[in-house]
């Protein structure tokens, strides 16, 4: 029985320096078109201090916390509506960031079933202006999808995980 492979791709939104903007676009990510998501993961400055992509600094944890996230399908709805970007943390990355700043409700990367995501009319956006460090900085996430080309059967590899 063959299995699928759950893939990954790093995405990462550019918050220019000095903008007074509080909504971003994600970017045209050519791979992950018409794929099925199966869950995402979300950074800030304490887990990773950089994007390995451009090598901007990520946001900081502060930021992060008023930092949401919206994913709309390509019928143009939103089934993610501002989701907090906190629900997107795994407890793991809590043992990195262990100050005040730390909560005790960042749980798993949110898993989902199959959507397909339009990340081109897909956003983040900050509840306050972001801080301006004088320089670009970055939000950051982990995507893990199925390829629809790949998508012979409908079990993927965690339905045969032993």
């Amino acid at each position: 029985m063959a299995k699928n492979i759950i893939k990954h791709e790093l995405v990462e939104i550019l918050i220019p320096r000095g903008t007074t903007q509080t909504k971003f676009n994600f970017p045209d990510l050519p791979n992950l078109r018409n794929v099925k998501l199966l869950g995402v993961q979300a950074y800030y400055n304490r887990i990773i201090p950089f994007s390995p992509i451009t090598q901007n600094n990520l946001i900081a944890k502060e930021d992060f916390l008023n930092c949401y996230t919206t994913f709309v399908n390509y019928a143009g709805r939103e089934f993610l509506k501002q989701s907090p970007n906190v629900i997107f943390q795994t407890v793991v990355n809590n043992f990195f960031d262990t100050d005040k700043n730390a909560t005790p409700y960042e749980q798993d990367f949110k898993t989902f079933v199959g959507q397909r995501v339009n990340y081109p009319k897909s956003y983040v956006e900050f509840s306050q202006n972001i801080a301006d460090f004088g320089k670009d900085q970055s939000v950051m996430y982990s995507i893990y999808y199925l390829d629809p080309l790949e998508d012979k059967e409908s079990t993927t590899t965690f339905k045969h995980k032993r």
